[in-house]
């Protein structure tokens, strides 16, 4: 089977692991993430997404806006690098399932602030927890050390990248 990026999934790449050579490969960083991605999307798949229903992005979505109660659309979009269209489909989606309130702007009659239900916060608390257990599975060979600076490491990338524009 295919995962998005047109990769073997993680079944398929641990049954040939042994049969192949990564070469070069061994030293390209983003070759390396990609494989930790695919882990980490499955892990999340298997977890939460299957059993909440959520897709990545809208659990994307859901967190921010809890972090963020009453941001705009145009303000997450920009924040997660989506066009403002797409948002609005991913906000239609979660409106539509009673996970987020749309609500006027009192200043700005074209903006609306976002909230959380509370629908839309018990299915985040459950797919946090359940995300939180199957990345714990997934790390498992990860110190609690590494695991941290694996997150800050990642981070760091992002924000330079962020901030470079």
């Amino acid at each position: 089977m295919r995962g998005r990026l047109g990769l073997a999934d993680n079944a398929d790449m641990s049954r040939h692991a042994s049969a192949l050579q990564e070469g070069d490969l061994a030293d390209v960083l983003g070759y390396q993430m990609t494989r930790a991605v695919l882990v980490l999307e499955q892990a999340y798949e298997t977890a939460a997404g299957s059993s909440t229903g959520l897709h990545r992005v809208e659990y994307t979505v859901l967190a921010f806006v809890k972090a963020n109660a009453g941001c705009t659309a145009a303000v997450l979009a920009r924040t997660l690098g989506v066009s403002t269209p797409n948002m609005a489909l991913w906000l239609d989606r979660l409106s539509g399932k009673g996970l987020l309130a749309r609500r006027p702007s009192a200043t700005d009659r074209r903006a609306n602030h976002l909230h959380i239900t509370r629908e839309g916060g018990d299915l985040l608390r459950q797919a946090t927890a359940a995300i939180a257990a199957a990345e714990n599975e997934a790390l498992a060979g990860l110190s609690p050390g590494e695991r941290v600076l694996l997150g800050e490491l990642l981070r760091k990338v992002a924000a330079a990248k962020l901030a470079a524009g």
